[in-house]
């Protein structure tokens, strides 16, 4: 795989999620004021302003909520993989995670049950999501 991916902007708020993932964790905040999930993290909770957020590690199952698959890659480093899906699955936990969908585009469908699986794209290791696989 090519090192020449572009690496995400990381917001000094979100850091434990990115130190997370290098561990293969998907985490994600809650507040310990009101008890809701916290997504994108912040550093107060936008639902009643307390700075009483925790982070939690999410079982990363979830579900398909929306997607888009990409014909034409901005730069030679997607392109090289196209079609690639996107989109934002719901996770069990009660938040969204824009993401990649790794199945055949045809596959995919709104409430299609999935789980992370975490891959290394240059310096950073991302969650990606797949099909579930039956428990």
């Amino acid at each position: 795989m090519s090192e020449d991916w572009p690496q995400p902007y990381r917001l000094p708020d979100a850091e434990p999620y990115w130190s997370a993932l290098d561990e293969e964790r998907l985490a994600y905040q809650r507040c310990g004021s009101c008890g809701e999930v916290v997504w994108p993290a912040h550093s107060y909770c936008p639902h009643c302003s307390a700075r009483s957020l925790g982070w939690e590690q999410s079982q990363g199952r979830g579900t398909v909520w929306s997607y888009s698959t990409i014909t034409r890659g901005p730069t030679p480093v997607w392109a090289a993989i196209v079609p690639y899906t996107v989109g934002f699955v719901e996770l069990a936990e009660g938040y969204q995670l824009f993401t990649q969908i790794e199945a055949e585009p045809d596959a995919i469908e709104i409430g299609m049950p999935v789980e992370v699986r975490f891959v290394r794209r240059g310096e950073q290791t991302l969650p990606v999501f797949a099909p579930a696989t039956e428990e």
